[in-house]
């Protein structure tokens, strides 16, 4: 679930940085990820000590290890489809591709002068920013929407597997809640658009949010989470709101 949290981080930072004019940088998200274990390391130094923990077949470790196949499997049906053709789908992705080719260049989301993009400025500019910073780190504007695309869209398994464990308290249940949902074909797809974002960002932010009545911190990575689902899609960061509230009367 760091995976998760962090995901949200940098959506939420991104745009708190690019409105202070702050150059969406790569290099910057990396040196403020490395910030705090460094600080940690650090503070700690003389009692630091590397444990590898020992691996033990339990019945907890096993459904871990069930929910991992169905992610592979996910992720290896959407990496397949995605890249089964030598071009993007549709218009939306041939947006996105333009939108985030100019954030890696620019490195801002603000549009300069004439130019105009369909995703960004005034719809939610998160998609196209986080993977605009994804594209600086290689060449390919078409492996980085594939390829992330489709990562991000599986890793919504793990979040919502352990967020559903979290919520009604049984691994067993929440596994085949996973696995039902894995199975849904219109949970999701490979398409290029910013609800593969969004939908994923609702599992972590319940799941912070969950994790708040074991402890008040909790409440940082929870709004972390929300601030970053609710500024990533017109229509479902709607939706999250009106989930969000059945979840607190429900």
């Amino acid at each position: 679930m760091r995976m998760g949290v962090g995901l949200g981080a940098v959506i939420t930072i991104g745009l708190l940085l690019n409105l202070l004019r702050i150059p969406l940088d790569w290099r910057i998200f990396l040196f403020l990820s490395l910030t705090l274990p460094i600080y940690h390391l650090l503070r700690n130094i003389k009692t630091f000590q590397v444990k590898i923990p020992k691996l033990k077949i339990t019945r907890s470790n096993l459904v871990i290890f069930i929910m991992l196949l169905i992610f592979l499997a996910t992720l290896y049906m959407y990496e397949k489809g995605a890249f089964v053709y030598p071009y993007l789908e549709d218009d939306d992705s041939w947006s996105h591709a333009m939108a985030v080719k100019y954030v890696s260049i620019e490195k801002t989301v603000f549009q300069q002068g004439s130019v105009a993009f369909h995703y960004m400025d005034p719809y939610p500019p998160a998609y196209d920013m986080l993977f605009g910073i994804l594209h600086q780190t290689n060449n390919s504007v078409y492996w980085t929407l594939k390829f992330f695309n489709a990562l991000i869209i599986s890793l919504s398994i793990i979040f919502f597997y352990f967020f559903v464990k979290e919520f009604i308290g049984n691994k067993n249940k929440a596994l085949f809640a996973t696995f039902a949902l894995a199975s849904v074909p219109a949970f999701l797809s490979h398409f290029i658009w910013a609800l593969a974002l969004t939908v994923p960002l609702y599992f972590v932010s319940f799941y912070c949010t969950e994790r708040i009545k074991y402890d008040k911190k909790w409440f940082i990575p929870a709004a972390i989470a929300v601030a970053a689902t609710l500024t990533s899609s017109p229509t479902h960061s709607t939706y999250f709101g009106l989930f969000f509230i059945l979840y607190y009367h429900g």
